[in-house]
């Protein structure tokens, strides 16, 4: 079997194959003979400066002209597919994005121009199923089918994980989206609908992430630990929200609740609990 053929027979049976794996793809002529064969079959080679994998997707001439093409002919719902959006934008899109500007979120930055380069290159984003089903639950079914869902994304090769608090992209998720009409439908559909101005008279509730913020300014300012009805004073949260917020940040491990006389109180976590 020529070479050609070997690397056409492993990305079919894989999916997706380490670049490393596959060094003779670097081979102008191999590279040439590959792309042929994939396009007598509808496919094409799926590549990505942003990914160390090599794919496979459906040629231009076969596929639709849609953002999420290859995620729908793998059978995905319309509830995937608004997942598997989600994902892309909370894992690939932050990879594209630490990659392009050289900065890695929450990570101090090394020093050396170099550096900062390799550590955005080896920087792997993920997310956690708690906050998934905390922000889209209810949209997309409960926690229930969220985790069939994302399942079904994993044995595909869209995400990848051992456990649902750290959930990280596949090698699909780079290979099988096409991340310039990703970017495009966020920028003109997504972030149109959030920059809509409300009704008159009516203010856009502020995110839960500013409210967790505020509440856990208003923890970090005081001397002592608080009760709700304190910080509800303070942060002018309202009481019925409050109590979500907090179980929230507990559950992160970003604040602890104390007994003190009967009465629950919350100061922010100590490092080592965090």
């Amino acid at each position: 079997m020529d070479e050609a053929a070997r690397i056409c027979a492993r990305l079919l049976v894989a999916g997706a194959v380490r670049r490393q794996e596959l060094p003779d793809l670097d081979h102008p002529e191999v590279r040439a003979d590959v792309e042929l064969r994939l396009s007598q079959c509808g496919l094409s080679l799926a590549t990505s400066a942003y990914s160390d994998h090599v794919g496979l997707r459906l040629s231009s001439e076969v596929a639709d002209a849609t953002v999420l093409d290859a995620a729908s002919n793998r059978g995905l719902g319309a509830d995937a597919c608004a997942l598997l959006t989600v994902l892309w934008a909370r894992l690939a899109l932050q990879r594209r994005t630490a990659e392009d500007s050289r900065m890695t979120p929450n990570l101090q930055a090394p020093l050396l121009p170099e550096d900062r380069r390799e550590a955005a290159r080896l920087f792997a984003p993920f997310v956690r199923f708690e906050t998934l089903a905390r922000e889209f639950g209810s949209q997309l079914g409960g926690r229930t089918r969220m985790k069939s869902i994302l399942g079904q994304l994993r044995r595909l090769g869209f995400v990848s994980y051992r456990r649902l608090d750290q959930i990280e992209a596949g090698p699909l998720l780079e290979l099988a989206i096409d991340g310039e009409k990703m970017v495009a439908f966020i920028r003109s559909r997504v972030l149109s609908r959030l920059l809509e101005a409300p009704p008159a008279g009516e203010e856009p509730a502020p995110p839960e992430q500013v409210l967790e913020d505020r509440v856990m300014g208003v923890l970090a300012a005081a001397e002592e630990p608080c009760g709700i009805a304190e910080i509800e004073r303070r942060s002018g949260i309202p009481r019925r929200r409050l109590g979500k917020i907090l179980k929230v940040l507990r559950e992160d491990g970003k604040i602890e609740m104390i007994d003190a006389r009967g009465q629950a109180r919350y100061r922010p976590a100590t490092p080592e609990e965090v």
